[in-house]
């Protein structure tokens, strides 16, 4: 009698490839921020809040990576950081996208913004009715 071994079929994509996690994070509407790049197997068992203060509180930056840190720091005076429009919790491969450098290297970019809730506008004048 012959005995049949039963082996999973492995789809395209099922297997996770364990790749760098780039996280940048950027003040208000900025197009470029604050990157931090994480190695693979670094980063996967913390949380993204642990991961996002880690790079908050780095020493050693550049002006330049100084100067994006204080535009962060005044964002978050009165405001929040925001990952896909929402605050951040969660682990740091929920919601991270691939990419893939010039070279064909690919990565895990996860954007987080430092916002802070808009000043001024349009408000009542003091006295006036809710309803018009």
């Amino acid at each position: 009698m012959t005995e049949t071994v039963l082996q999973k079929e492995r789809r395209p994509g099922e297997r996770r490839e364990k790749l760098p996690l780039v996280l940048e994070i950027l003040p208000g509407q900025a197009g470029e921020g604050l990157v931090v790049v994480y190695d693979p197997g670094t980063y996967e068992h913390l949380p993204l809040k642990e991961l996002v203060d880690d790079a908050l509180h780095r020493q050693n930056l550049s002006i330049e990576e100084q100067v994006i840190l204080e535009d962060i720091n005044r964002q978050l005076q009165g405001g929040k950081l925001l990952f896909r429009g929402r605050e951040i919790k969660g682990g740091a491969l929920e919601g991270a996208v691939i990419e893939e450098t010039e070279a064909g290297e690919k990565y895990l970019y996860v954007p987080i913004r430092a916002i802070k809730p808009q000043e001024g506008g349009f408000g009542r004048p003091a006295g006036a009715s809710r309803f018009i």
